[in-house]
């Protein structure tokens, strides 16, 4: 695995040579995903881009994310997958 950086976060290529970023696949594994559903991103709660604990990562809505930004507040609705978005 080759280590590299996508968007100013930590990141690696897979087999096909695509960058992927670290905190997104670990996310995958938290969430028992194969991939990140559509609609949704995985955050950090501590807004560090290189804290990539497992505890630091959350998944949340697109627009979720966009107001937390837009707000600098981590309160949020819970919102699930739907079993479509798998």
């Amino acid at each position: 695995m080759k280590k590299t950086k996508k968007w100013d976060y930590q990141a690696y290529e897979d087999k096909e040579g695509k960058k992927k970023t670290i905190h997104s696949r670990i996310g995958e594994k938290k969430y028992h995903y194969d991939k990140i559903p559509a609609g949704f991103v995985i955050h950090h709660i501590d807004w560090d881009k290189d804290n990539n604990q497992y505890f630091n990562l959350i998944l949340l809505h697109r627009k979720d994310h966009k107001r937390i930004h837009l707000t600098k507040s981590l309160i949020i609705k819970s919102v699930q997958p739907s079993k479509e978005d798998k």
